[in-house]
């Protein structure tokens, strides 16, 4: 890698990547428009995501530190750099397991800035009060008005996610903290809040008539994130670099950047939007790794998974209106909307007649990442999806059989508690999909075709397999319907050989009994064609 490119793996801190001439990606037009189109917003985008470098951005902006700016597009924009008094309260610097933690980072908080307007609070104030003489204050002294960035709004709120006598207690503290942003909006320039998720009860969206929420509109999809076209253009030299690491072209390093970190939509005009986190990560360690979910996947979003019985095959193709996923998640019947708030799930089409978006897995870093914590949460026997990743890339290799595949197949259904094991087919087959998609393979599930629906199709380089499963049944049922309804014909433009795999599951054991593979043969004026 070229030395020269310094990349801000975990900075976001606006003003230390500019002064060390670190990699920033310009969205400077973007926050111009936001400053001087409206004053009171809320932004939603999963963890990181650049939330916190666009808090930073808009702070060294409204302190008018126009030397940060040379260079970017706001330079040509902004001709007056007034300098207003910024109050930046970053509410995800603490961890949350009891009030005082809340009350205690508060505190920190605001004893910075009554300092700085040598404030003394009076014994036993508030939050909310002392964040009321804050702006009073700083407004009076300085005479300008007061910008108030609030990063994380909700992180009190998502770290008490399970336990909801403690949660209550930390929303009402929260609620009277942020009262002060509609009490005091004459005093104010600019209010701006970030977070992953919409928690209704903290009244803020019903409070602060004037908030603004830009989390879906056009114009504010790519506000954070790395876009298509800004990473092959501002980003080109590190590609080129990581390109020649990996011995391959610039194209072929695009695509694969593509299928790993792309497919984030924030919007009904789909931009493309890469994650940024997993981008800079890959082009500082020259590694294609999975940096986004290995950063931390609550245990309460697996367990709501499972709670609700969704498995992870059911998230690939979710066709909702708006009010379905862009909703308040305090109460949580519906996991859609946590699950495309946090980035779990994103936006993979829209048709403007029905007003219905289509929602998915973003890439195959999250399906990886998914796919495995699902797999260690059916509570298998540790190490038992371990030989069967194994075998599953001998059998890529050509160095095992598909046999020794699914002995293995069998014993990691096995190793599955009883209490677990759910009395149905579609369980058995999420589960292996959930196994195949933490492999990073190319696995389809209920994969249209003209007679039907494959049960699951598994894209492989030399060949590809095309699925039923049978929960006590016979193997010969699933063959006979693999056959009947020619599920194979949509693979054999393919040029690789396509193979019909019919597999039965025990109701008695649990797991696989039989199992069959024949090569995908079909009918074509009246002849036998083997492919």
């Amino acid at each position: 890698m070229d030395t020269q490119l310094l990349y801000p793996v975990g900075i976001q801190d606006f003003p230390r990547i500019r002064e060390r001439e670190m990699v920033y990606i310009d969205k400077t037009a973007l926050v111009y428009r936001l400053a001087n189109e409206g004053e009171c917003y809320f932004l939603s985008r999963p963890r990181r995501f650049g939330k916190s470098l666009l808090i930073s951005t808009l702070e060294a902006y409204f302190q008018g530190r126009k030397e940060l700016f040379h260079g970017l597009a706001i330079e040509r924009l902004e001709k007056d750099w007034t300098e207003h008094p910024v109050l930046r309260l970053d509410m995800s610097r603490d961890k949350y397991a009891t009030t005082a933690n809340l009350l205690s980072m508060l505190d920190g908080m605001l004893s910075f800035y009554e300092c700085q307007y040598d404030i003394t609070p009076p014994n036993g104030s508030s939050p909310g009060t002392r964040l009321n003489r804050l702006i009073e204050t700083a407004h009076k002294q300085t005479g300008k008005p007061v910008v108030v960035l609030v990063d994380e709004y909700d992180a009190p709120m998502l770290d008490s996610q399970g336990n909801p006598a403690l949660q209550a207690e930390i929303r009402n503290i929260v609620r009277g903290f942020y009262s002060p942003l509609k009490a005091q909006a004459a005093r104010l320039r600019f209010v701006f809040l970030t977070g992953i998720t919409k928690f209704s009860q903290l009244s803020i969206f019903s409070e602060l008539n004037n908030l603004r929420n830009i989390s879906m509109l056009p114009q504010y999809e790519a506000l954070c994130g790395i876009t298509a076209e800004e990473m092959v253009t501002q980003m080109r030299p590190g590609i080129e670099c990581l390109a020649e690491h990996h011995g391959c072209t610039f194209d072929e390093m695009v695509e694969r950047l593509k299928m790993n970190y792309d497919g984030y939509h924030f919007g009904r005009r789909l931009v493309d939007v890469y994650n940024p986190f997993s981008l800079v990560n890959v082009l500082q360690d020259s590694e294609l790794g999975q940096y986004w979910f290995a950063s931390g996947t609550p245990t309460w979003l697996l367990e709501l998974l499972g709670g609700k019985d969704i498995e992870l095959d059911e998230l690939e193709h979710i066709e909702a209106p708006a009010s379905r996923f862009d909703q308040p998640t305090e109460q949580v019947d519906d996991p859609i909307p946590v699950l495309y708030q946090s980035g779990y799930l994103t936006i993979k089409d829209y048709d403007p007649d029905s007003e219905l978006y289509t929602l998915g897995i973003p890439n195959r870093e999250v399906r990886i990442g998914l796919g495995d914590s699902l797999v260690k949460y059916v509570k298998a026997r540790p190490g038992s999806n371990d030989y069967l990743r194994k075998v599953y890339f001998q059998l890529r290799r050509g160095t095992a059989t598909l046999a020794d595949f699914m002995a293995k197949l069998k014993d990691f259904y096995s190793a599955i508690p009883y209490d677990v094991a759910n009395d149905n087919e579609r369980h058995y087959q999420a589960i292996l999909y959930a196994v195949l998609a933490s492999f990073g393979t190319d696995v389809r599930v209920e994969e249209r075709t003209a007679a039907g629906r494959a049960d699951l199709v598994l894209l492989m380089p030399q060949e590809i397999y095309v699925m039923e499963l049978k929960y006590g049944h016979t193997v010969q049922e699933a063959m006979e319907q693999l056959r009947a309804r020619d599920y194979a014909a949509k693979w054999r433009h393919d040029g690789s050989p396509v193979r019909l795999l019919a597999i039965n599951i025990s109701k008695e054991t649990r797991t696989v009994d039989d199992w069959a593979c024949k090569p995908g043969i079909y009918i074509h004026g009246g002849t036998k064609v083997v492919k």
